[in-house]
């Protein structure tokens, strides 16, 4: 039996540019839905596997202001099992990270492309969903933060050193070593937060390139351990940016 998914989308077109890239995939689209109530309304009636909303989904036939962040929140509490695919475009990125939180879905960003596409149904299926990581959404930094960093081969009387972090994401970090760090070194971190303790974890770097004209590396660094606890609060740090426009969201 095919994965089945109730597609919630205001724009006739926006449909059948998802309907188009899933011809010949294991998924079917069993119902569309134009509006929250027909969204409740569906998958009352069809149990699906998946919902793909989009953020400018608006609550009533009535009311196209209500917005498709209400209808996540809704559709999260009403039919948690309901795996949860987040639809958005530019002018909705601001509200991917509460809508994934929300829901513990998967975004794919608009004009759609098929392998974006499965590539995000790929991953509510394997059970990675509810990660807002670099490769998904990433907060960059108006302002560059310092973070402390040790080797986890340095010694006890190493000195930590700092490094500038210009992008924080739910899966890691982007950031600016005054140090060539081999690729797949293993650091423990500590990342500075204005007014509260450090958040502490443990990553890898994935990739690091010399800067051009300067002494610098760019790095990514993906998170090898981190408490729930510590990765719940990197995740509210990063609302607090977007909300006082101190974080641009790069999708």
């Amino acid at each position: 039996m095919k994965p089945t998914i109730v597609l919630a989308d205001s724009g006739e077109a926006d449909r059948k540019m998802f309907l188009d890239a899933l011809k010949g995939t294991p998924y079917e689209v069993v119902g569309e839905a134009s509006n929250g109530d027909a969204l409740v309304e569906a998958v009352d009636l069809l149990k699906p596997w998946c919902v793909a909303i989009d953020l400018r989904l608006p609550g009533h036939a009535d009311k196209p202001g209500d917005g498709g962040s209400n209808v996540v929140r809704l559709l999260a509490n009403k039919y948690p099992r309901v795996k949860v695919l987040v639809l958005h475009n530019a002018d909705t990125v601001h509200l991917v990270m509460g809508a994934v939180s929300t829901s513990h879905g998967v975004r794919v960003r608009k004009p759609l492309k098929r392998e974006s596409l499965l590539e995000a149904l790929t991953k509510l299926a394997s059970g990675q969903e509810g990660e807002l990581g670099i490769k998904q959404v990433g907060t960059k930094l108006k302002k560059t933060m310092l973070m402390g960093y040790k080797l986890t081969t340095d010694g006890f009387f190493t000195k930590r050193r700092e490094c500038l972090t210009t992008e924080i994401g739910d899966a890691g970090f982007q950031v600016q070593f005054t140090e060539k760090v081999a690729r797949g070194a293993t650091l423990n971190i500590e990342l500075e937060l204005p007014g509260e303790a450090a958040v502490k974890a443990k990553c890898q770097v994935v990739k690091i390139d010399p800067e051009p004209m300067t002494t610098r590396f760019n790095a990514e660094l993906a998170f090898v351990e981190i408490a729930q606890a510590e990765r719940e609060r990197l995740k509210a740090f990063m609302r607090r940016l977007m909300e006082r426009g101190t974080g641009i969201i790069k999708a």
